[in-house]
C-alpha cells in the first residue's frame, strides 16, 4: 500500500526512546527506516519492563517489550563503530538515505568517523534531526539526563503535583516521546525543503527546550509578567480535575463555555440563570459552590454513569481507564485501534495505530491509513540485506537540484494555511509551521472568539488581545474575524481557503460538516487541499460524539490512571498534556502531506484523534 512516507529512507543513530519512537513513526507511515544497533544490540534493549519469565535471570536483549514497542517497522543493522569498515558502511548508508535520526552525545558520532555536517556537504539534500538532553552546543551540551532530570529541567516536574507535596513525576519516558514528536515534525520540515530545494538541513532539538515550550499558561505568564506560577495540584478548579466517584474516580476538564452542560449533567439547569453561571464566567464565587457541588454529585453515581450523562449533554467528563481496560475499550475495538504483530521471541502482541489517519485519495474512499506495523527486528537481522542494498543502489537525490537562492529562506515560505482551531492544540500546530514561514491566518468568529482571550473574563478591546496564553500559541498569525453563519461570511470564506494549501480544525465530530467545511465541500473547491481535522475522540466509533480537552485526553489515554502519589487519587499532570502531543502530532502531519502532495502533485485528507 502507498503510505504518505512511503519514498523515504532514514537511518537511525538511536540511544534513547526520543530517537527510538521518532523512528517508529516514520516507519508506521512507510518511511524505510534502518536502525544502527551496536554489536550487543541498542541501548533501549536492556530497559525494563520485561516478560515475566525474564525478571529472575539476566535481561535477554531480544525479549524486550520497550524495544518490541519502538522498534516496530525498522530494519536492523548491526554496526561496529570502533570497525573502520563497519564506519565506511555507516557513512555509506547516509548518503544512500534521505535523513538521519542522531541521539548520540553531541560530537560522539564525528569521533568515530560519522560527520553528518560533512555528508552534507557531500549531499546537500541530506537532512537530520540530532535530538539531545540541552542541545548541540551551551554549557550543558554534553551533561546526560534521564526522563525525570528532562522533565525537571524544562519546567514540567515543577508544575505537575500537590503544591505541600514533592514534585510528581508522568509516568513513563514521557519527555522522550514529547521530544520524539517535535523532532520528528522538525525532520519531515527538512525533507519537505530538501524535496523542494535541493537543500535540507540539520536541526537542534532539545529536550529540555521542548518542555520549556510545553508549559501552558505558566510559560507565557513568566515571559511577559515575569511570574511563577505554583502548582495547582489535582484540582486547581473544581471543573478541571480529579473526584472521587462512587466506583473510584472521574475527570472534569470543562471550559467556561461548558459550564451549563456540566451543570445539565448535575441535574441542576435551575443554576444556568444563577448570577453566578448566567454568563458561565469562571469566578472564585461560582468555583467555591462547585467544589461542594460536583464531588457531592459524583460520589453519588459510578464513573460509567456520569460518562453516558456527559455524552447525552455533551459535557467534558471522563473515565480514568488503566492501560489494561483500554485493551477493551469499545471505541478502540470498534475503530481498530489495536493492531497486532507476531514477534519473534515475544509471539503476537497488540501494538496501537499511529496517532494520524491519512486518506490519500481525494476521493476519501476506502479504509484510512493508520500506520503499518511489522514486528521489532532481532538485532542486526536486516545487516546483510541492508548492505547487499548499498551495492546496487545510488545516493538518493531531490527531483530538484539546489538553488543558490533558497538559503536565507524558511522551509514552509511560501505555505497558506487557514487555521480555525482553538485553545491549545491546534493553535500549537500552526504556530510551529508559522515559525517555519508558513502564512498561518487564525479564523475566529466576531462573536465567538479563540475562548482562550476570553477565559480570563476579558471581553473588551484591549484586554481580549492581552492575553499571554493566546499570543504565545498564536505568533506569527494573521487574524480574521469572520461569522460563517452569515452567507456572506461563508462566502468569503471559502474563497480564501481556495487559495490555501491547508486548512486545519479541532472542532467536535460532525461540526465542519454542519458548517459546510467538511473536506468534501473543500476539496470541491480546492483539488489539491490539505486538510487536517483534529476531533478529540475521532469521528468513528461510540466516543465519536464526546467533547474534551487536553486533561480529558490524558485521562482517557491511560496515563492519568499509571501516577499520583501513594494511596491517593491518579494525578493528571501540571499541564493540558494532550494539547501539546495532539499538536506536534498534528504539525508533522501537516508537513507529511505537504511533503508527499510535492512529491505526488495530490493533497490528503487526514484525521488526528487526539485521545
Amino acid at each position: 500500500m502507498k503510505q504518505v512516507l512511503s519514498d523515504l529512507r532514514i537511518i537511525e543513530f538511536g540511544t534513547d526512546v526520543a530517537a527510538a519512537n521518532t523512528g517508529r513513526l516514520l516507519a508506521a507511515y512507510g518511511a524505510d527506516v534502518i536502525t544502527i544497533e551496536p554489536p550487543q544490540g541498542h541501548p533501549i534493549r536492556y530497559l525494563p519492563p520485561w516478560p515475566a519469565q525474564n525478571v529472575s535471570t539476566a535481561p535477554d536483549p531480544e525479549t524486550s517489550i520497550l524495544f518490541a514497542y519502538l522498534g516496530t517497522g525498522k530494519r536492523s543493522v548491526r554496526i561496529d563503530l570502533e570497525n573502520s569498515k563497519d564506519v565506511d558502511a555507516a557513512n555509506r548508508l547516509i548518503l544512500s538515505a534521505h535523513g538521519v535520526i542522531d541521539s548520540y552525545a553531541p560530537g560522539q558520532l564525528a569521533k568515530y568517523g560519522i560527520d553528518l555536517e560533512s555528508l552534507a556537504e557531500e549531499k546537500p539534500s541530506l537532512s537530520a534531526v540530532k535530538i539531545t538532553p540541552y542541545g548541540q552546543t551551551g554549557p550543558k551540551a554534553d551533561w546526560s539526563a534521564s526522563a525525570l532530570t528532562s522533565a525537571a529541567s524544562g519546567g514540567q516536574l515543577y508544575l505537575t503535583g500537590d503544591k505541600e507535596k514533592p514534585p510528581l513525576l508522568t509516568a513513563g519516558h514521557q519527555a522522550y516521546y514529547q521530544g520524539s514528536l517535535h523532532a520528528l515534525g522538525a525532520l519531515l520540515t527538512a525533507l519537505y525543503a530538501a524535496e523542494k530545494t535541493g537543500i535540507g538541513d540539520i536541526v537542534d532539538i532539545s529536550l529540555q527546550e521542548v518542555q520549556a515550550a510545553t508549559l501552558e499558561g505558566a510559560g507565557p505568564s513568566a515571559l511577559w509578567y515575569n511570574s511563577e506560577q505554583s502548582r495547582g495540584g489535582n484540582n486547581p478548579r473544581a471543573l478541571w480535575g480529579v473526584h472521587p466517584c462512587k466506583d473510584g474516580w472521574i475527570g472534569v476538564a470543562s471550559m467556561p463555555r461548558q459550564t451549563h452542560s456540566v451543570l445539565d449533567v448535575m441535574s441542576m439547569p435551575e443554576l444556568k440563570e444563577d448570577p453566578l453561571f448566567r454568563d458561565s464566567k469562571w469566578t472564585a464565587e461560582s468555583d467555591d459552590l462547585l467544589r461542594h457541588l460536583v464531588p457531592n454529585f459524583t460520589t453519588s453515581h459510578t464513573a460509567e454513569e456520569i460518562f453516558r450523562m456527559a455524552d447525552d449533554h455533551r459535557a467534558p467528563f471522563a473515565m480514568i481507564p488503566s492501560p489494561d481496560e483500554l485493551l477493551k475499550w469499545p471505541h478502540y475495538l470498534e475503530t481498530g485501534f489495536w493492531q497486532e504483530v507476531d514477534h519473534p521471541a515475544l509471539g503476537k502482541h497488540p501494538v496501537p495505530s499511529g496517532p494520524v489517519w491519512f486518506s490519500l485519495d481525494t476521493d476519501n474512499s476506502g479504509s484510512p491509513d493508520k500506520g503499518e506495523f511489522r514486528p521489532a527486528p532481532k538485532i542486526g537481522e536486516h545487516t546483510l540485506e541492508v548492505l547487499e542494498e548499498l551495492t546496487s543502489s545510488e545516493t538518493t537525490t531531490p527531483r530538484t537540484s539546489p538553488k543558490a537562492d533558497v538559503s536565507d529562506s524558511s522551509p514552509l515560505e511560501g505555505i497558506r494555511i487557514v487555521d480555525m482551531t482553538q485553545v491549545w492544540s491546534g493553535p500549537y500546530a500552526t504556530r510551529f509551521l508559522a515559525d517555519m514561514g508558513a502564512d498561518v491566518i487564525k479564523v475566529e468568529g466576531p462573536t465567538f472568539p479563540d475562548p482562550i482571550r476570553t477565559a480570563g473574563g476579558a471581553r473588551t478591546v484591549p484586554e481580549i488581545n492581552l492575553s499571554p496564553y493566546f499570543s504565545e500559541y498564536n505568533r506569527g498569525k494573521r487574524s480574521l474575524a469572520i461569522d460563517i453563519k452569515q452567507k456572506s461570511g461563508l462566502n468569503a470564506l471559502k474563497r480564501l481557503i481556495s487559495t490555501a494549501d491547508v486548512f486545519v480544525e479541532n472542532w467536535s465530530s460532525g461540526v465542519a460538516d454542519r458548517n459546510e467545511l467538511g473536506y468534501k465541500d473543500l476539496v470541491s473547491l480546492n483539488p489539491h487541499i490539505i486538510y487536517v481535522s483534529m476531533p478529540g475522540f475521532g469521528h468513528t466509533g461510540s466516543d465519536a460524539s464526546r467533547v474534551g480537552f487536553g486533561p480529558t485526553i490524558e485521562q482517557m489515554g491511560g496515563l492519568v490512571a499509571l501516577q499520583g502519589y501513594e494511596g491517593d487519587a491518579p494525578h493528571k499532570s501540571g499541564i493540558s498534556y494532550g494539547d501539546p502531543i495532539a499538536g506536534a502530532a498534528c504539525a508533522s502531519a501537516i508537513v507529511a502531506s505537504l511533503l508527499y502532495r510535492e512529491q505526488h502533485g495530490k493533497g490528503c485528507y487526514s484525521v488526528l484523534p487526539q485521545r
